[in-house]
């Protein structure tokens, strides 16, 4: 198993400018690669948004990870839109971007809502809706070697135990992203969860889980930290992963850096090597 980390937290700026960029874009890119590439993370993950940066130029994409000693591995297909047809062409675009870089996963997973109640029950009308779409577009990612895998995330449709089930026995061509924190939010144990689904998992989010459960209840995703500052037992997760015979990339992604993004970087690479000895 390799260690690796998301960037998207650098790019903030970026999120919902579609074709449309920030010119600070690259620059900010930059900086997260130069910055996780220092504390010795050789893997790369970021959001989507880098596609029209560089899908006209695979090359400058790759000297620059090249520059950082970094490969890509991962580009999360923003959110699920109304739109299908035009989702699953930005996600083709995506996989042909993951493609000139050699990168092999592609993260998918529900919109989410901002509105009470923030837990709800399984919408099985919105799960055979995600069946479909998912199932189609882990069809496309095929076509470019690329595997699709559903992020089971908070305030989704797809978040539960049981929502995760309804999706995995009805899809097709989608394996697997699983997050620690998510998991642990859910109301699973991690390390049960991971030995659950072993066999579908095909790529793994890092990130911590402060144990109080009344602590940010306007959103609980505010309780997501940096390994080693909340509860979650990383060591049965990689037992786990072990047992299932993961060979993959660990992705530390954290959402809400406490005081910035390096320093939440640096505390989690510090806990993966100290405590869990990778």
């Amino acid at each position: 198993m390799d260690i690796g980390y998301t960037v998207w937290t650098w790019m903030l700026s970026e999120f919902g400018r579609g074709d449309h960029p920030s010119e600070q874009a690259e620059a900010n890119f930059e900086q997260g690669l130069k910055e996780v590439s220092h504390l010795g993370y050789k893997k790369l993950e970021n959001f989507n948004f880098i596609v029209p940066v560089y899908e006209n130029c695979p090359e400058k994409l790759k000297e620059l990870l090249a520059k950082y000693d970094l490969t890509l591995v991962n580009l999360y297909h923003t959110y699920y839109e109304d739109d299908l047809d035009a989702w699953l062409r930005l996600g083709e675009r995506t996989c042909k971007l993951l493609q000139a870089c050699g990168a092999k996963h592609l993260n998918v997973q529900g919109n989410i809502w901002h509105d009470e109640p923030m837990v709800r029950s399984i919408n099985t009308s919105s799960l055979d809706m995600y069946v479909k779409a998912f199932s189609r577009m882990g069809e496309i990612s095929q076509e470019y070697g690329i595997q699709t895998c559903l992020h089971p995330h908070s305030n989704t449709s797809m978040f539960h135990e049981d929502e995760i089930d309804y999706f995995l026995e009805h899809s097709q061509n989608v394996a697997l992203t699983m997050d620690t924190a998510h998991t642990t939010l859910a109301g699973m144990d991690a390390e049960r969860a991971f030995d659950k689904y072993g066999e579908y998992i095909r790529y793994v989010h890092l990130k911590d889980l402060d144990p109080n459960p009344n602590a940010h209840p306007e959103w609980p995703m505010k309780r997501f930290c940096a390994l080693g500052q909340g509860s979650v037992d990383f060591k049965g997760v990689i037992r786990s992963l072990k047992k299932h015979g993961y060979d993959g990339t660990l992705c530390v992604e954290v959402d809400y850096p406490l005081v910035c993004n390096y320093e939440t970087a640096q505390y989690s690479r510090n806990y993966i090597r100290d405590v869990l000895g990778m």
